[in-house]
């Protein structure tokens, strides 16, 4: 399966992804930092909906029945190299 999304910003502005019929503005400015997602929100968003997908998806093929899934993601930022410490609770 092939993917394809479009994101673009203007310079000292935030930015916009842009996928299928939906359009997610994201903070890239210290100005947006307390109102919009960042990249690594994003990013950890994207992670999260990963694994409800699969909750989903498996569901039927294992044929469990569920009323509801929740998961909370947490990352911390390293620098030396750069990278995401990420754990999550289902």
């Amino acid at each position: 399966m092939n993917y394809h999304i479009k994101a673009s910003s203007i310079s000292n502005q935030d930015a916009v992804v842009h996928i299928k019929e939906s359009h997610i503005d994201f903070g890239i400015t210290s100005k947006s930092a307390e109102t919009l997602p960042n990249p690594a929100e994003l990013f950890l968003g994207s992670f999260a909906s990963c694994i409800l997908k699969n909750v989903e998806r498996f569901s039927g093929m294992m044929k469990f029945a569920y009323s509801k899934a929740t998961i909370e993601v947490s990352a911390t930022r390293l620098e030396n190299p750069p990278r995401m410490e990420i754990s999550f609770t289902i």
